[in-house]
């Protein structure tokens, strides 16, 4: 493209946008920006709804939307509808799982050639990093994550009431928080 190397140009180069640049940092995972930082914890790193999709189907057969939930209890994490019947989809397409109509609810079930697959993923050091973390932590990171959510929001409002006052103590508690975070990680060290 012509604007490539252009620092302004949104969707190339190593500038503002693009993969390597400054925006793709702050964006998140599986925006561009820091994909997999989160480890086992958090959101699923990209191409692995699939091995949680299989993991829940060889408990038994489900439906999309108990697949779902079912992930979101093991995970603490509840992957959306455009996550998982693509990958319900592509599944289906490989006979890695089987699907059925039963009272107008499409039934998926995991093949032996889905069990393989799984099995392989498992044994690899990837899938056994996402084995090993305990249910418990997957639920606190959940927990923690909610909790930024709603301190973003609390800051956006406090901000939004252009109270000079109000933000400056806002800011304060922010500094508060931030310090003593750093002194349970130093603590934990």
């Amino acid at each position: 493209m012509f604007y490539t190397s252009s620092p302004f140009h949104p969707d190339e180069g190593p500038g503002w946008g693009g993969r390597g640049g400054f925006r793709g940092r702050f964006r998140g995972p599986g925006r561009g920006g820091f994909r997999g930082a989160f480890g086992p914890f958090g959101a699923a790193q990209r191409g692995s709804v699939k091995y949680d999709v299989l993991a829940i189907l060889e408990e038994g057969p489900r439906h999309g939307y108990d697949i779902m939930t079912a992930i979101e209890a093991k995970r603490g994490y509840r992957p959306s509808p455009g996550s998982i019947y693509p990958a319900l989809q592509m599944l289906d397409d490989g006979d890695f799982v089987t699907s059925r109509e039963t009272d107008g609810k499409r039934i998926y079930a995991i093949t032996d050639k889905g069990r393989d697959m799984l099995r392989e993923y498992q044994a690899s050091p990837q899938g056994a990093r996402f084995e090993d973390a305990p249910a418990e932590a997957f639920a606190a990171v959940a927990r923690g994550m909610r909790t930024l959510h709603g301190l973003r929001d609390a800051a956006k409002q406090i901000v939004r009431s252009g109270d000079v006052t109000l933000i400056g103590r806002g800011v304060e508690i922010l500094e508060r928080a931030r310090r003593e975070l750093y002194a349970l990680l130093a603590e934990a060290s």
